[in-house]
């Protein structure tokens, strides 16, 4: 199996990229300096993170004076203040690393007692708050709008909270001089200016921080983290290497900081910019990489971590990954061959064989993504090991290569995955329904509407690809290891990215002004969340829950999803109105063929007027 997690092996070659940051957070004149590290979800983002660590301590080890310390931003999803969570889980690292000089620890010591008297404030709830307040400023009228109830309760309220905070002074305060110096206004603007002498030391050269899985927090804990680096971190001699979705940070503060009416500037990008000095881009793999990449995946499930090490630095010395052509299987085996356990090739050389028959299909649909990569392997290896314990593994067992193919289709199209299971139902001597899709596909007709979700490039070469005679298996036992995945379920929003989540909610409230710009925007995304997009409006569409010039936006920007668009429509269940005219007069332009059959069906179901045929198709 393979662990979805950070990798200590540079199974995806980010080296370069990791020496290029590690060299850059060590360079002083940069000090201080924000990085952010850009990728989708599942580019790899965490372990590029793990070899710049492994980089810089390599170096700390010959120089010293430099500390680096990983942070992982989700841990604080639970902390009221996800700022002061942050800067203390910083001090104590500091404070705790074996290098740090003497003088260094009691400077964070008192740093990390001023921050219990921000965790006060913090913690106080609408009552407190403004008793606090009250306390702390001398100012009794915050109190007297915010705090109801009866006086003595008022009372002992202010009473017990003057006492926390001055015991809060007299503990960790003490070496300040005055009450207003001791204002929670002042210990924030001081906190910057202490955390900057603390770091003075020539013991210390650089703090080089690592912030990972913030694009998997909530966007008000996602800003308060960016805002503490930049108020009360951002100081000589600190870089922040932040590892996060671009796009997941600007849904972020687009929920945070809603657009303006009629201002221009793009709030999310510029904030952005005033944050991180450094944009790096981890850029998707190719098909070609995705396919080299599935490859020495399977060369790693049967090596241990230093035979496979050694296979990579062979790879990287024949320079076979900066090939303009995928590495050949034969070429990936006779390399391998020598790290194989003995009593493994057999079983990784079948493996080999079957994976290097699908790659080309699997790796135009994981759009570059290793983590997709991981998963596709991960679900045919336990379907493998599923299909031996249910079914044995003599000659009368399954075919594994008819299962990788079959998992294969799933992961294209589940809605035809189901088509050929109940095709699959009706199987005699022979599948009929499969058969006459081959065979409609192999005489080009593309015209066929039986067949026509079959008809796609990368439906076409699922099926030529081997093995092609599934109309002669009966795929029971295949579907019965699959069984979980042919019943249609509604999404699953938690596994949606908050791109997809930030696209669905403007079409949500989307007007005719606003919906072009949705459109543009969706076609910056992945070609993942985009498919995500889909599957949550094509069922709307299907029911009648999104308006026609939504619709029709979609169906001219999204040449790729307009025979599913077609498809939801053909079951419309709504009478179609003048209103929805011109809307469907665009969509018309932009694919005469494919709206002139969706209008025939319409007709046949009465949900049509021939008036308003007539004017769709006439421009009347």
């Amino acid at each position: 199996m393979w662990l979805d997690n950070a990798s200590e092996v540079d199974i995806l070659f980010y080296e370069p990229y990791a020496n290029v940051i590690a060299d850059i957070s060590k360079n002083p004149s940069y000090k201080p300096l924000t990085i952010g590290v850009f990728g989708v979800w599942g580019a790899g983002k965490s372990t590029l993170l793990k070899l710049i660590e492994q980089k810089i301590d390599a170096d700390s080890e010959k120089k010293g004076k430099t500390l680096c310390i990983n942070i992982n931003a989700w841990t604080f999803e639970g902390y009221e203040d996800a700022k002061i969570a942050l800067m203390e889980a910083l001090l104590r690292e500091i404070k705790e690393h074996q290098d740090i000089p003497s003088q260094v620890k009691d400077g964070v010591s008192k740093l990390l007692k001023k921050l219990d008297f921000f965790k006060l404030a913090t913690k106080a709830a609408s009552v407190g708050a403004p008793m606090i307040a009250s306390v702390a400023t001398g100012n009794p009228i915050p109190l007297l709008l915010s705090v109801s109830g009866k006086a003595e309760e008022v009372g002992d309220g202010i009473k017990n909270v003057a006492n926390a905070m001055q015991s809060i002074r007299d503990d960790y305060l003490k070496d300040e001089e005055s009450d207003d110096t001791n204002s929670i206004v002042n210990n924030v603007r001081k906190f910057r200016k202490d955390f900057k002498e603390t770091l003075k030391d020539d013991g210390i050269e650089n703090v080089i921080v690592l912030i990972d899985d913030l694009d998997r927090c909530q966007p008000d804990r996602i800003i308060e983290t960016l805002e503490a680096i930049k108020l009360f971190l951002s100081v000589e001699k600190m870089t922040f290497i932040i590892a996060a979705d671009e796009n997941v940070i600007q849904y972020a503060i687009r929920k945070k900081y809603p657009p303006i009416e009629n201002y221009t500037v793009n709030l999310d990008k510029e904030y952005i910019e005033k944050i991180i000095q450094l944009p790096i881009y981890i850029p998707e793999l190719s098909s070609k990489d995705i396919e080299n990449y599935l490859m020495l995946l399977v060369v790693q499930e049967y090596c241990n971590i230093d035979q496979f090490k050694e296979f990579l630095k062979k790879i990287k010395e024949e320079k076979l990954l900066i090939s303009n052509d995928v590495i050949d299987v034969q070429k990936i085996k006779t390399i391998a061959i020598d790290y194989i356990n003995k009593n493994d090739k057999q079983e990784f050389e079948e493996t080999a064989d079957i994976i290097a028959g699908i790659k080309r299909i699997i790796a135009g649909n994981l759009k570059g993504n290793p983590r997709q990569a991981k998963r596709f392997l991960n679900t045919y290896i336990t379907k493998k090991k599923l299909a031996e314990l249910y079914f044995g593994t003599d000659e009368d067992a399954l075919d594994t290569r008819v299962l990788a193919k079959l998992l294969v289709l799933q992961k294209l199209d589940g809605d035809l995955f189901i088509q050929l299971n109940e095709w699959n139902k009706k199987f005699t001597t022979e599948n009929e329904d499969f058969k006459a899709m081959f065979e409609s596909i192999e005489s080009g007709d593309s015209e066929n509407e039986k067949y026509k979700a079959w008809n796609v490039p990368t439906i076409i070469n699922w099926v030529e690809s081997e093995p092609k005679d599934l109309g002669k298996i009966r795929l029971d036992r295949y579907f019965y290891l699959t069984r979980e995945s042919l019943k249609k379920a509604d999404v699953d929003v938690s596994t949606l990215s908050a791109a997809v989540k930030d696209i669905l909610e403007r079409i949500g409230k989307a007007t005719r002004g606003l919906i072009p710009q949705i459109v543009q925007d969706m076609t910056k995304l992945s070609a993942i969340d985009q498919s995500m997009v889909f599957e949550v409006v094509i069922p709307k569409i299907q029911k009648g829950e999104i308006e026609f010039y939504i619709i029709r936006s979609l169906f001219v920007g999204f040449e790729a999803y307009r025979d599913k668009i077609c498809n939801a429509l053909e079951s419309y269940s709504k009478k179609i109105t003048i209103k929805s005219a011109s809307a469907i007069k665009e969509m018309r332009s932009a694919d005469k063929m494919k709206v002139d059959n969706l209008i025939a069906t319409w007709e046949k179901a009465g949900l049509i007027e021939q008036k308003l045929i007539e004017t769709i198709k006439e421009g009347k």
